[in-house]
């Protein structure tokens, strides 16, 4: 169960705020900071579930700040957040948190995929 102290309707609106509907769209410093904010807040709980999300970020983190983005990796891990982040929501959390925490989950899932997709094509962009 997701302690309410660390994960708070008010915390996922502004995560949702900042991606404005679409992950790709924060920069890549507001998704870093974005990153480094839930991660910390993650590892605090204690609780295992959000540990695990917790370690992700940490190497979502690292592949962001890579000076080579390496685009399948991040989308590949950020269908994987999202799919821990939609298990967390279904786990007994709040209703007002579970609603914010499924769209948070479907949009790392689906820009996850659509990164994926992005980086097999031959005109899709290199690097950030």
């Amino acid at each position: 169960m997701v302690p309410e102290a660390h994960i708070t309707p008010e915390h996922l609106d502004t995560t949702l705020e900042t991606f404005r509907g679409r992950v790709y769209r924060a920069s890549m410093d507001r998704a870093l900071e974005e990153v480094r904010s839930w991660r910390s807040r993650l590892e605090a709980t204690g609780d295992p579930d959000l540990t695990s999300i917790a370690e992700n970020l940490g190497e979502l983190e690292a592949l962001l700040a890579a000076e080579h983005l390496d685009a399948e990796a991040v989308g590949r891990l950020m269908s994987e957040l999202g799919e821990q982040t939609v298990r967390v929501g279904g786990s007994g959390v709040p209703e007002a948190v579970d609603e914010k925490l499924q769209r948070l989950g479907g949009l790392l899932d689906a820009d996850g995929r659509m990164l994926r997709i992005l980086s097999g094509r031959k005109d899709a962009p290199a690097g950030r």
